[in-house]
């Protein structure tokens, strides 16, 4: 008796129900039931089961014995880590990020954008100021950081949907919570590449970022600079803008999108 083999847009889907899994894990706050799991697939739970028993097999996915529930294995570190280290854009923007900071005297970030919210890949102090530094691999809250809300603005609308339907934590009286302006902001960071976020994750802190682009105008990482609120006032200054898209544009172009240039936003 011969065994069907799936087709190929079967196995596509299987690959695309994977990775729905683990992206609903990553941002779950502890281990997740299957049925919670399915209902936020909107999935059968007998097909969520049967990925998530391949996904336990392989070390990617673990389940709590305790009380059934399934969170993202150990095995992803490692991989995630390997990630980190061949991932050519913070060797291609190291000396961008170093211009950036020397140029604004300010601890300058880069990060890349995960399903609509940012990862921290990069961050370079600048040592004559107070210490204001992010490890890689945080994420900045999506909704009221700068960086957050420039990987939401050029995120596809699926991720930006599931980022603002979840509860949006307000870290201090400044948090921009609402979604209805968080909507309108993202309009307005679309327009003018860049978006700042005074007091909203700690107050006295203001962060300054702007997207980077490659080939056909993709969307692939945020730099931007963090500091002080007496540092970077708001509105930031032009000139502080200028540098930030200066350098964001070079690195642009840089990966093969001269976007910042087409738009006249930077000579």
């Amino acid at each position: 008796m011969r065994t069907r083999r799936p087709d190929a847009g079967e196995g596509l889907q299987s690959v695309q129900t994977a990775f729905r899994i683990l992206d609903e894990l990553s941002n779950a706050h502890g281990p997740v039931g299957l049925t919670d799991l399915a209902g936020m697939l909107g999935e059968l739970k007998p097909r969520v089961y049967r990925h998530l028993s391949t996904l336990k097999g392989l070390g990617v996915v673990f389940q709590d014995g305790r009380n059934g529930g399934y969170r993202l294995g150990g095995k992803l570190f490692s991989l995630g880590e390997a990630a980190l280290e061949q991932f050519d854009l913070r060797f291609v923007a190291a000396p961008f990020l170093t211009r950036l900071r020397d140029q604004t005297q300010q601890t300058a970030l880069l990060s890349v954008p995960g399903n609509g919210e940012p990862i921290v890949l990069s961050c370079l102090e600048y040592l004559d100021r107070l210490s204001i530094a992010s490890r890689p691999g945080n994420r900045p809250p999506p909704h009221c950081s700068s960086q957050g809300r420039v990987a939401l603005a050029f995120a596809d609308e699926a991720a930006r949907k599931r980022v603002l339907g979840r509860k949006l934590t307000a870290f201090t009286p400044r948090s921009m919570t609402n979604r209805q302006l968080i909507e309108a902001r993202l309009d307005l960071i679309r327009e003018r590449f860049y978006e700042e976020a005074l007091d909203e994750v700690r107050p006295g802190i203001n962060a300054l970022s702007a997207p980077v682009f490659r080939d056909d105008d993709e969307f692939i990482g945020i730099i931007g600079i963090v500091g002080t609120s007496a540092q970077i006032g708001t509105p930031p200054p032009r000139p502080l803008i200028l540098k930030l898209q200066q350098v964001a544009g070079a690195l642009s172009a840089e990966l093969n999108c001269r976007i910042y240039y087409e738009r006249g936003l930077v000579k």
